[in-house]
């Protein structure tokens, strides 16, 4: 009996945006032998980028993919299904699910997504386990690089979508601080979620955030509100709710040191100096917090650390020029929401008289656009002015009048 010609064929992949970390899952996936395609669905991919793609042997396309069948695809959660007119595949995953599958670093990790508060969440963390003794590596909205007891040394500007997880540097760090826009690994030592304030629609309003934002879910430690139990519980084994930690102890007012009382093993009182908006990071203290509890460590570490914290930069921040005060927010979660956060604060400290909002909306490459007519509701409804620039780096006149600005300016994530 003869032997007969048999052709192998591999299981057809495909990955959907090249924006969010397409080009980081297709060589895998290539090692693996899957017969590889990834398409670069929003046309802005470089081209070297495409080039070197194509010589690992993975099918590289611009646009939506070519029509047919596809044993596997993956894509980010908020990436619309109009992308996939005419294919049909076996299984659809989300990024962030096949970063779990893929993820083997074994360097203990603290992912933290969520609607708000991501970043500052991941900096008041840092901050505190650096200044403990920890190694620390941060990526964030910012960009990325070790903190240090000095601060953040912004090395690289690395994405936060998920994908980017499997592309962390090398090195002996203790602790590895990683914000994530949507979702997660699944496999971090700690999850954090920082809220779900708005269960916004994603993919062209086809799904919910909490629907890619669960994906961090871990078997190991899991950190959500317990304002938002209800939420998360249906997902979560092993979970610490965050509660109020943080009372406030003096009159809030803007460029005046902001007195705090923090209960961690004991009460502690701290102070924040004027240089930045203190009250708009008490949720995230709640909840780094909860993860130094986690981690056991130390009152005096943590209290000693929250002395020194001055806030993000360009988050918050409170300058004085031509007798006006700006509050200056560069942040690529600007969305009426943040506006009605920080208005809210400035309510409390009573900055709102003769006040001005000018928003900046200088990337366009954002995935939640700018949505005006929210934003103009929100500036109405707390009764101050609105300036919405073109966009182009142009300032704007400042009004006779006006005492405070608050400029916020909506940036790209990394």
């Amino acid at each position: 009996m003869g032997y007969q010609d048999v052709t192998i064929v591999s299981e057809k992949v495909l990955l959907l945006d090249m924006t969010h970390g397409g080009q980081i899952l297709a060589p895998l996936y290539k090692d693996e032998g899957y017969d590889v395609t990834v398409c670069d669905v929003y046309r802005i991919a470089p081209k070297e980028m495409m080039d070197s793609l194509e010589s690992m042997g993975i099918r590289v396309c611009t646009g939506n993919p070519e029509p047919g069948h596809y044993d596997l695809v993956s894509m980010p959660c908020h990436c619309p299904d109009v992308f996939l007119e005419g294919c049909t595949y076996g299984r659809r995953i989300w990024y962030s699910q096949s970063v779990n599958h893929f993820m083997k670093d074994g360097r203990f990790r603290i992912e933290v997504t969520g609607v708000k508060g991501k970043t500052s969440t991941c900096y008041v963390i840092s901050h505190i386990l650096a200044n403990s003794g920890r190694k620390v590596y941060l990526r964030s909205s910012r960009g990325s690089g070790p903190y240090t007891e000095k601060g953040h040394d912004i090395q690289e500007l690395k994405s936060i979508a998920p994908p980017y997880l499997l592309d962390l540097p090398e090195g002996d760090f203790d602790v590895m601080v990683c914000e994530v826009s949507l979702g997660g690994s699944g496999k971090a030592d700690i999850a954090c979620i920082t809220n779900l304030l708005e269960d916004y629609g994603i993919a062209r309003k086809t799904r919910h955030a909490s629907e890619a934002k669960r994906d961090i879910i871990t078997d190991k430690m899991n950190v959500v509100l317990s304002s938002e139990k209800d939420i998360w519980s249906d997902y979560c084994r092993n979970v610490t709710y965050v509660t109020d930690r943080v009372t406030v102890a003096s009159e809030p007012e803007i460029g005046s040191p902001l007195r705090l009382t923090i209960d961690y093993r004991g009460k502690h009182d701290i102070a924040f100096d004027g240089s930045f908006l203190g009250l708009q990071y008490i949720e995230a203290i709640d909840m780094a917090l909860t993860v130094c509890d986690i981690m056991d460590i130390p009152a005096d570490s943590v209290v000693k650390a929250l002395q020194s914290f001055k806030g993000v930069p360009g988050r918050g921040e409170v300058h004085m020029k031509d007798g006006i005060t700006y509050i200056i927010e560069r942040n690529p979660g600007i969305s009426h929401m943040s506006v009605r956060r920080t208005l809210e604060t400035l309510k409390t400290m009573g900055g709102l008289k003769d006040a001005l909002v000018v928003i900046d909306p200088v990337s366009k490459k954002v995935c939640d656009k700018l949505d005006r007519s929210q934003i103009e509701d929100v500036v109405s409804e707390y009764g101050v002015g609105l300036i919405v620039t073109p966009g182009d780096g142009t300032e704007p006149d400042i009004p006779a009048g006006v005492r405070t600005v608050i400029r916020m300016t909506k940036e790209g994530y990394q």
